[in-house]
Formats: C-alpha cells, structure tokens, sequence
C-alpha cells in the first residue's frame, strides 16, 4: 500500500512560479498569498533567474489539499492520487448549490429563504436560530467561499468574511460543516480550530479587503 501523507516538511518541494529577470541571487524574495505574507523556514530561492517557493507555504496559503507520494516522488494539490473513475455525482452538485445558496441568502438576511432550504430541525452555531440577525451586522460581508471536501452526507465550506462590526477591521477565514437531510440542510457548524484571523484578503488583483 502507498504510503500518502500530508507534506509537513517545506524543504521537500520547491516550484518556480516565475522568471526573476534580472535580481541578484542573494536576493531573498517575500512570498505573498491572497496578499498577506507568508513565513516559511524555508527561505524561497532564485536560481538561474527563476524564483522558487516552497509548494507547502502556497498550498497552505490557498488552503488547497496537498499529499506526498514518496514512492514515486509525485505531488498531488487539490488532486485524487487514486483516480480510477469518477467517485462524484449529481449529489455533490444538489448539496453544493443548497450550501451556496443557503450562505448567500444568510449573508443577505433574507430569512424566508434560509427557511426554505433548512430541515425543521436544523441547527448552526453561525447564529441563535431562534433569533435570525437583521441589520446591519456583518450585512454581505462573505466575500469568498469554496467548498474544499465532502463526506457520505456532508460537505465543507471554506468561506473568507470581511469582520468590520468588530474592533480592528480583519479578514477572518474558517470552515464551516454542512450536514444534509432530505434534500435540506440539516446543520452548519463552525469546523472547531479552523478560524484565521487575516490582515487583508486580495479575491484577484484589484479586489482587495481588509487594512
């Protein structure tokens, strides 16, 4: 059996991203994903003119899934090391389009709407169900969100929400768990330990969020 694990090492794998033209060598570049600086204990390099990033500190950085096979010294981003033949189905499409349209009416504060895509015994620690927010609180302030894995009867969010009713205006990122029963959604929980705090979030070069 191959033996597939998380890459935990940033030193293993380096990628170039793109030509450094003509910067010096000793030149250390800075890495920056969604516009926020990246640490990483392995320094990027430029080598014969082309910059080289740990593939561990972009992956991480995009929140993408990323496996190692030792044995044949291929990596995986975001990518089945198992494919044989298709393992999804119209399921996943039915509870991604309830889980995208249940986030974006909650995002509204449109009620009804999150009423009719609920089972009647849903629940979320997203909000008090027995009171649904109105105002303007964190009104439209999801700004990205991407379904990132799926379970039997479940999927999982990662949604990145603009934070500006708390004290420093911040980015926060984190996943949420959606479980289904019926054709509706049965509950939306916080993944625990999944929450960031972000400086800002860049969507694509001229959608920037945060300070």
């Amino acid at each position: 059996m191959r033996n597939w694990k998380k890459i935990c090492v940033s030193a293993v794998l380096f990628t170039s991203v793109f030509s450094a033209g003509a910067y010096a060598a000793t030149t250390v570049p800075k890495i920056f994903v969604n516009g926020n600086q990246v640490q990483t204990s392995v320094q990027p390099k430029i080598i014969n003119g082309s910059v080289f990033v740990p593939l561990r500190a972009i992956s991480e950085g995009l929140g993408v899934n990323i496996q190692w096979d030792n044995k044949a010294k291929n990596v995986y981003v975001d990518s089945d090391p198992n494919f044989k033949t298709e393992t999804g189905s119209v399921t996943y499409v039915s509870k991604r389009n309830l889980a995208l349209k249940w986030i974006m009416s909650y995002d509204e504060r449109m009620e009804e709407e999150v009423l009719k895509l609920v089972a009647p015994n849903f629940i979320t620690d997203i909000y008090d169900v027995q009171s649904f927010p109105v105002g303007n609180y964190n009104l439209g302030s999801i700004v990205d969100m991407r379904v990132i894995g799926q379970s039997t009867n479940g999927l999982t969010v990662r949604i990145v929400q603009r934070v500006t009713a708390e004290d420093d205006y911040k980015v926060k990122v984190e996943k949420w768990d959606f479980t289904f029963e019926n054709n509706k959604i049965k509950s939306v929980k916080v993944v625990p330990k999944s929450t960031k705090y972000l400086d800002r979030y860049t969507l694509f070069p001229g959608t920037s969020f945060g300070i």
